[in-house]
């Protein structure tokens, strides 16, 4: 379970967000994006999430709350939990501890306990502007988990948010710090977005993300201006370190498209490296990756959501790679985007079914390809080369996946959940369990 399954359980359990159609006491994380696939609350959804904290909110303008629980896999634990608090309406802070558990081999084996993927930030919000600093995650992208860049698969690094709502025009930035990796070189993210909605069943978005890194490279002040661009400040020498090799970008489209209301359409594209000129740069190829989901609700009552979706995700073999290979698309030594890295291509079809009470099932089954040049292998070196080749490259890994996951809710307050997965990478069962121990103060 992820800090925004966690906090949102508590907002729309309290109230904080009014729905028509859904029984506000189970209207979570996960249930807000089959509502979305259903056409409904179009107002809130965004490209540039996750929505962690709501603006609607009833009488509660202070108040606290905290929770544990943990989850058993099939080779390890974990401890999970988080405390809120939101202060005078706008003010608020989150704190969302997480320990793996895991048995080590010695001569007398011992289960320990590892600090994992911890969480945590401090905020003001209000109608129009968002200002946070914290540990986490950002997710960027069209669609439910087709996102290419940035999601919440990611490991955790510490980064400034700087967002505001104007209406119809939305825009997002983000400024961090990745992790040092030897020897003693830093790395770093930013991030731009600009989105255009009409609230109710269309978004356009455009992004860029830029990592770079360097020996003892300290924060570039040249991206700390958010309307600036990476082309314009590494071209124009505006960086502390000179020349073009020292960071890499990736630019996107995104549209979110709801048709006839129950129809909904997600497509992100990516560049990371453009051939302008193919008689000059003979031989080689753009980075690129899409993604495409398809999601059809053909029931939507007081009692049943039942939605219909495929999806296809394609990232090509050099895509998230660079010249420099501490500017790839990793942290902590896994993807910042697709789960899967690079150099694959994933396609899947399957349902979601919400009871509108307490009970959440998903199921999905596909096919996947991942070559040899994935970042998820060598996840800190160059790219070879830009030339064409096969795809997937090398030595190729394929075959089918099958997702099945349950969630269901004690209370209003307690959730247990299971999940299942087989894929020809791993096969993996989850038992995820938000134990009966909160208390909130308001």
């Amino acid at each position: 379970m992820n800090l925004v399954f966690f906090i949102l359980i508590f907002l729309l359990q309290s109230g904080l967000v009014i729905s028509q159609s859904i029984p506000q006491h189970h209207y979570s994380y996960q249930s807000r994006k089959l509502l979305y696939d259903a056409g409904d609350d179009w107002n809130t959804l965004t490209v540039f999430g996750p929505i962690r904290f709501k603006s609607k909110k009833l009488n509660l303008s202070s108040y606290a709350d905290w929770r544990i629980g943990f989850s058993l896999g099939n080779q390890s634990y974990s401890i999970i939990g988080y405390g809120l608090f939101r202060y005078n309406n706008y003010f608020y802070g989150y704190y969302y501890p997480s320990f793996l558990g895991k048995t080590e081999s010695s001569k007398t084996e011992k289960s320990v306990l590892v600090n994992q993927d911890s969480q945590s930030g401090i905020g003001l919000e209000n109608q129009w502007i968002m200002l946070q600093f914290g540990r986490g995650n950002e997710s960027w992208g069209a669609g439910n988990d087709i996102q290419l860049a940035l999601s919440e698969d990611s490991g955790n690094y510490d980064y400034l948010i700087l967002a505001s709502d104007y209406g119809k025009v939305r825009v997002k930035y983000i400024y961090g710090f990745l992790e040092n990796v030897q020897p003693n070189i830093n790395r770093y993210i930013t991030a731009r977005g600009l989105e255009w909605t009409n609230r109710k069943s269309l978004i356009i978005g455009l992004s860029e993300t830029v990592i770079y890194s360097g020996e003892n490279r300290s924060m570039d002040i040249g991206y700390l201006n958010p309307m600036s661009s990476h082309l314009e400040i590494e071209l124009n020498n505006r960086l502390n370190t000179l020349g073009d090799g020292n960071s890499n970008a990736v630019w996107q489209f995104h549209l979110d498209y709801l048709l006839y209301k129950n129809f909904r359409v997600s497509l992100n594209y990516l560049y990371d490296e453009f051939v302008l000129d193919p008689d000059i740069q003979i031989g080689k190829e753009h980075g690129k990756a899409y993604s495409i989901r398809l999601a059809y609700t053909p029931i939507f009552s007081i009692n049943h959501l039942f939605t219909l979706y495929s999806n296809f995700i394609y990232v090509g073999s050099p895509t998230f790679r660079h010249g420099m290979g501490t500017n790839n698309f990793v942290q902590n030594g896994r993807p910042l985007g697709w789960y899967m890295g690079s150099d694959g291509q994933e396609f899947c079809i399957g349902f979601n079914y919400f009871n509108n009470d307490n009970l959440i099932l998903n199921f999905s089954n596909g096919f996947l390809q991942i070559g040899e040049e994935t970042i998820t292998n060598r996840v800190y070196e160059p790219y070879a080369d830009y030339l064409k080749g096969e795809f997937p490259s090398g030595k190729v890994i394929s075959g089918f996946i099958y997702k099945a996951k349950i969630i269901y809710f004690l209370s209003k307050n307690h959730s247990v959940s299971a999940q299942l997965e087989k894929s020809p990478i791993a096969d993996e069962i989850y038992l995820k369990v938000n134990v009966p121990f909160s208390s909130s103060i308001k």
